[in-house]
């Protein structure tokens, strides 16, 4: 079981998809059972968990199976994930806070204008992406959704570092005008 947990982190590395979901698939149970016993809120639970596989996507490279067994290394990455979540939660103030201090009660209303707003700026978002080249839309969706850096997207996508950041500048512009486009309206 070891070797094939350890040719799996390998594929991983190499940026194989399907080695991934295998892998998320066999540990999912065991991170999301640590990650929801430790911390209340289900929802930054499952936060955690899935900042936990983005990092395994990220540093599958760098497990070492003579410092821990696939498990360990797993729950350490979850665990840290997990602290540093909780402490940036404690860091947070709280929207009920915020409008105590400013004098505002927010009640119904305002969650559902927020969501509509936060849904509208995710559709947005999504349209803009839409009109970049595939080459500039692969690289932010590297970057700013998956957390690699220009020299890891580079790598997995086996272009020079000069031409991920390029791609990187120029999808950015090309984004920044399309949202302008999008958010001026008619």
């Amino acid at each position: 079981m070891a070797s094939h947990e350890g040719e799996l982190l390998s594929q991983i590395a190499q940026g194989n998809q399907q080695a991934m979901m295998e892998f998320y698939d066999q540990y999912f149970g065991i991170v999301a059972g640590y990650c929801r016993k430790m911390i209340a809120d289900r929802n930054i639970a499952d936060e955690v968990i899935q900042d936990t596989f983005m990092q395994v996507w990220r540093t599958a490279a760098v497990y070492d199976a003579g410092r821990a067994p696939v498990t360990g290394w797993l729950l350490t990455l979850a665990r840290s994930r997990a602290i540093d979540r909780l402490r940036k939660v404690a860091r947070e103030p709280t929207q009920a806070g915020l409008d105590e201090a400013v004098g505002m009660e927010g009640g119904p209303s305002d969650q559902v204008e927020t969501a509509v707003v936060k849904r509208e700026a995710e559709t947005t978002l999504h349209q803009a992406m839409e009109t970049l080249p595939a080459a500039q839309k692969n690289m932010i969706e590297a970057v700013y959704i998956r957390g690699q850096t220009a020299e890891e997207a580079a790598r997995r996508q086996n272009i020079p570092v000069g031409t991920a950041k390029t791609r990187l500048r120029l999808g950015l512009e090309k984004l920044r005008r399309a949202l302008e486009v999008y958010t001026s309206g008619p």
